[in-house]
């Protein structure tokens, strides 16, 4: 290993124990809303948030409509989530805090879902927004478990507008689904104008429509099911991406984690059907994208809107061996695009590292609001403007919980993976960037010391100690 990442390495490690010794520990998240701020609402921009489900960078790369959107923006090639699960992946987003820091640590009772988010539904970017002025709507997926314990037309803290996803009992994704739409629990059946995703762009579409005329800013939390299994699609686009195969990248059918068996020549034809499969439900959400685009330039507010456009964790199609899986630390995994547009923002890319913690706080900056201090994020705002801070983070910090006490981690710098979960890995990124071959017996005791110390001032981490 390079003389200097060792040298950096030990100054991480010592600048670890002190993280550590500062660190709080975990808990709820204040419930206080920020005070407002002086700002008039009406000079404040919009905020659209366009969040899939279980959309990877290789996928996200094979929507045309989508790629053009991204070229007049903004996108950051290195924006990684912090846990690589539906529910505390979007916990993350709305609080700006790791798993760890705001509780949710699974898709379903006891320790993670609906159920477990409830501590944190007091202080979240709508409470914050809708605090400083903002009309806020929420359309599509909430959390995992909504709305289990609660009554059946809770509506969470914060927003105006309410069009969710009730998965509590749900039966279907794409067709045959209940919504709980702003305290009514309806049903949608299996026709084809029942279909989720042109539900939600009807739903997005009137929420800005109804906006037109009004001082207030809009934020818009809009959150389809796609591509999540079984990535159903609207029959118009049934006849697209006939030929597309899952990526046949180097660590596709192949892995360096024992005991994994290759993909049989059945599983790897399933793997291509399901990525057409993939696609075609994603094709939906580009005519979203679409939809709403051109509701914010005809109700004249897209000059004055930043939209952002990511997914809650990427996902595993027959790299590794794996077959549509998530929860594990490969770059496949945590990596997720994120395409941003808006005033003022500059076109190009950024290798800026990048975290889903850090949306909460880069929406609260746009918006205005006054710096907050309890968030683990950092704000992604100055690159919106064309500017970096004079120091940004060398590394992100992922974390998953396979059991609400067994806690897995990973780091990921430019060069560098550690992570930690039944087994150490180490990968140089810039020599093997499809993690194939592990370096863990080929790194040195005082280098692995020095990983693990940087992981564990994470994993204690809280607020401004999670922003070295």
């Amino acid at each position: 290993m390079p003389a200097v990442f060792r040298d950096a390495l030990r100054f991480l490690g010592a600048l670890s124990t002190l993280l550590l010794a500062a660190c709080g520990g975990g808990g709820s998240p204040s419930a206080s809303a920020p005070l407002p701020t002086p700002t008039p609402a009406a000079a404040r921009p919009n905020i659209v948030f366009l969040l899939t489900d279980d959309l990877d960078v290789p996928s996200a790369e094979r929507m045309p409509r989508l790629q053009q959107f991204a070229q007049g923006g903004l996108s950051f090639t290195r924006f990684y989530v912090a846990e690589p699960l539906c529910a505390p992946s979007r916990a993350s987003i709305l609080t700006g805090q790791y798993a760890h820091n705001h509780g949710v640590l699974d898709n379903q009772t006891p320790s993670g879902g609906f159920r477990a988010f409830r501590a944190s539904e007091a202080s979240t970017i709508a409470t914050w927004l809708k605090g400083a002025g903002y009309r806020t709507s929420l359309v599509g997926k909430y959390i995992n478990d909504y709305a289990s314990g609660a009554d059946a037309g809770y509506i969470p803290p914060g927003w105006d507008d309410w069009h969710a996803h009730v998965s509590a009992f749900e039966d279907g994704r794409y067709y045959n689904y209940w919504v709980n739409d702003n305290g009514d629990v309806v049903r949608h059946g299996s026709s084809e104008e029942d279909y989720s995703a042109d539900v939600e762009t009807q739903r997005a579409v009137s929420f800005i429509n109804a906006a037109a005329g009004k001082p207030e800013p809009i934020f818009l939390y809009l959150a389809p099911e796609a591509p999540h299994v079984p990535s159903t699609y609207a029959s118009r686009h049934g006849g697209e991406f006939r030929y597309e195969l899952a990526p046949r990248v180097p660590s596709f059918n192949a892995s360096d984690a024992p005991g994994v068996p290759p993909l049989t020549p059945a599983l790897i034809d399933w793997l291509d059907e399901r990525q057409r499969w993939r696609l075609r439900s994603l094709a939906s959400v580009e005519d979203m994208l679409d939809a709403v685009e051109e509701a914010l330039a005809r109700t004249g507010r897209l000059e004055k809107t930043y939209v952002f456009f990511t997914s809650d964790n990427g996902i595993l199609m027959g790299q590794h061996r794996g077959l549509e899986v998530k929860a594990n630390f490969y770059e496949e995994t945590i990596r997720v695009p994120l395409y941003v547009r808006g005033p003022g923002v500059p076109v190009g890319t950024t290798e800026a590292l990048a975290v889903n913690v850090d949306l909460a706080l880069t929406f609260a900056e746009l918006a205005g609001l006054p710096v907050r201090d309890d968030l683990d994020g950092r704000s992604l705002a100055s690159f919106l403007r064309g500017m970096r801070p004079a120091s940004w983070r060398t590394d992100v910090y992922v974390e998953h919980y396979a059991l609400p006490n067994d806690q897995t981690y990973a780091l990921r710098s430019p060069q560098w993976f550690y992570g930690e979960t039944e087994r150490v890995s180490v990968y140089d990124m810039l020599a093997d960037p499809y993690q194939l071959k592990n370096l863990q017996r080929q790194t040195s005791p005082d280098d692995l010391a020095a990983f693990r110390n940087r992981i564990q001032a994470y994993a204690a981490c809280r607020g401004a100690t999670c922003r070295p």
